[in-house]
């Protein structure tokens, strides 16, 4: 690629091109970085050492490291959610079994990203809160509702879900989320059967027989 070493030390001298593929390692490197390390122990000093940048660079691209681990957390949510699309909404007509598919395959999802599971972590979201603006966080939920009550509205014109309000079933969906990053509390031992079950009823009571 382009000279970046040579040219680290010219704080604000990258070019249009340059920024991008420093913008683009830094995103790449950073998921790896956090992944392994979590947001509190990966610092911007790890971070520009793998993009060969000087640390106070950095800058030029993120306000902070929180805002960076926040764009590459929605990047995996986006990533999920496409993968859930074409693989299990789209792929069949929407029954009990297939909507079944669809929650186990969203938490198949969120288990294999160490990003994602690391966003339910209250020392993380603490962090995150301190430093991110609440609107980051509303425009999160809001990416998940945006997502879900498309589908969720036809299904019901169609007489296939029953017909709750569109935000309570995505609620239900972020709960049950919420509650499969729980497995210490739930019991190692009783979490698959307990992850099973709920995401039966959740399907019996949701989708039209």
């Amino acid at each position: 690629m382009m000279c970046i070493k040579e040219r680290k030390v010219l704080a604000g001298k990258f070019n249009e091109q340059e920024k991008e593929y420093i913008r683009s390692k830094l995103l790449q490197h950073g998921k790896k970085l956090f992944g392994d390390h979590g947001l509190n122990k990966t610092t911007i000093s790890d971070l520009t050492k793998q993009v060969n940048i000087a640390q106070g660079s950095f800058y030029l691209f993120y306000k902070s490291k929180e805002e960076l681990y926040f764009e590459i957390l929605e990047q995996e949510e986006s990533y999920i959610r496409e993968e859930l699309l074409n693989k299990v909404l789209l792929k069949e007509k929407l029954t009990r079994e297939s909507f079944r598919t669809f929650l186990q395959q969203a938490l198949q999802f969120l288990d294999e990203s160490p990003i994602l599971r690391q966003l339910f972590d209250k020392s993380t979201m603490s962090q995150l809160l301190r430093k991110l603006p609440q609107d980051k966080f509303d425009s999160n939920k809001q990416g998940d509702i945006d997502f879900l009550v498309p589908y969720i509205k036809k299904w019901q014109a169609d007489g296939i879900m029953k017909q709750l309000s569109p935000d309570i079933i995505v609620s239900m969906i972020r709960s049950l989320i919420i509650l499969s990053l729980q497995k210490e509390m739930i019991g190692e031992s009783n979490y698959n059967s307990t992850m099973d079950q709920l995401i039966k009823f959740i399907s019996e009571g949701l989708i039209n027989d």
